[in-house]
């Protein structure tokens, strides 16, 4: 064992207990992972097999959407600091996490597409979160990432938006550049899924571009 691990040990990010992994097993035990029926459509956790009310009376783009978690708890803080505190092991260690989710959902995907930031959102931060993630599930899966979707609306942040102002600021904010997605089957990667406008939009977008089916996936789900 290196001096180095003697001295300072590898510590879970979570609970900063002595861990070789960045979230520990006790931390991993504690993530609402999202079991039982959910909505055939968006995957929202609802009481009986079936479809959801929100996803009958507005049918969205997107062929299916599922989540690994709730967002809430251990995912909610590991979400956090991987995008506020650019941990980015954290988020190489979700996105396996994500990828393995994936693999047990068996869907045929052609290609890997995440949610891209805008050019400011970037900058501020550094990097996407959800490319990161993206990169993770594509490695599991064996199947290509193309960075072809961007945004070209300079969005607000939508954490104190309602619904109709969410809609509003994310209405015309991608464009498709990558033509080899034509006819292909799309699986959108992001960190949170909220409200699911920006995952409507986006498959919106590709759809109009001529894309086969779009699915999506995200680490977390917020109620």
């Amino acid at each position: 064992m290196l001096l180095k691990e003697l001295l300072f040990p590898s510590r879970c990010l979570i609970c900063k207990k002595i861990s070789k992994d960045v979230i520990c097993n006790e931390c991993l035990s504690k993530i609402s992972v999202i079991k039982g029926p959910v909505c055939e459509i968006c995957g929202s956790p609802i009481e009986e097999e079936g479809i959801c009310y929100r996803c009958k009376i507005s049918p969205p783009y997107f062929f299916k959407a599922r989540s690994y978690a709730l967002y809430d708890g251990v995912i909610r803080i590991a979400i956090i600091r991987f995008k506020f505190e650019k941990k980015k092991d954290l988020g190489i260690f979700l996105g396996k996490l994500l990828g393995e989710f994936v693999l047990e959902l068996a869907w045929n995907i052609d290609f890997i597409v995440p949610i891209p930031l805008s050019k400011e959102r970037l900058k501020i931060r550094g990097f996407n979160q959800s490319e990161v993630l993206a990169l993770e599930v594509s490695r599991v899966l064996g199947i290509p990432m193309s960075l072809g979707l961007i945004r070209i609306k300079e969005t607000k942040p939508s954490i104190n938006l309602n619904i109709e102002e969410r809609l509003d600021n994310i209405n015309r904010a991608f464009l498709l550049e990558d033509h080899n997605l034509k006819n292909k089957k799309v699986l959108l990667v992001d960190d949170v899924y909220t409200t699911g406008a920006t995952t409507n939009e986006a498959s919106k977008t590709l759809l109009e571009r001529g894309i086969k089916e779009v699915r999506a996936i995200t680490l977390a789900r917020e109620l």
